[in-house]
């Protein structure tokens, strides 16, 4: 899977998960709140020993923008729900055997409330 595809099956997941729009690119000044965006933030690749395979990490920023404190920590509670909870409905559409989330930070901007956080998929690849 491409780094691209990786992308879009997240925003699809997330879309599924909180039924709100998902962008992934930054926030723009025309984009309506509430809204999930998703922008790469590192990853890597590394051969499996004794294998032909590898394993890919990716590393992305997501961010949950709303007009209310408690929207965002529903929103980010749903997307929370649907990665641990769900991951094995997940790993089988997309082979991803491994979701982490970490560094989560609450930030309020201009009356624009943000839940930040970064998420990290594994998968083998041939």
């Amino acid at each position: 899977m491409t780094l691209t595809q990786v992308m879009e099956n997240l925003a699809k997941v997330l879309k599924e998960a909180t039924d709100t729009p998902v962008k992934t690119a930054w926030i723009s000044p025309e984009d309506n709140i509430p809204l999930i965006t998703i922008i790469q933030f590192g990853g890597g690749s590394e051969p499996l020993a004794l294998t032909d395979r590898e394993l890919r990490t990716y590393e992305f920023q997501v961010d949950v923008w709303a007009r209310s404190a408690k929207q965002r920590d529903d929103l980010a509670d749903k997307i929370m729900f649907k990665l641990v909870k769900g991951w094995q409905s997940i790993y089988q559409a997309y082979g991803w055997w491994s979701i982490h989330v970490y560094r989560i930070l609450d930030i309020e901007e201009e009356g624009v409330y943000r839940k930040t956080m970064v998420i990290v998929i594994k998968e083998v690849v041939a």
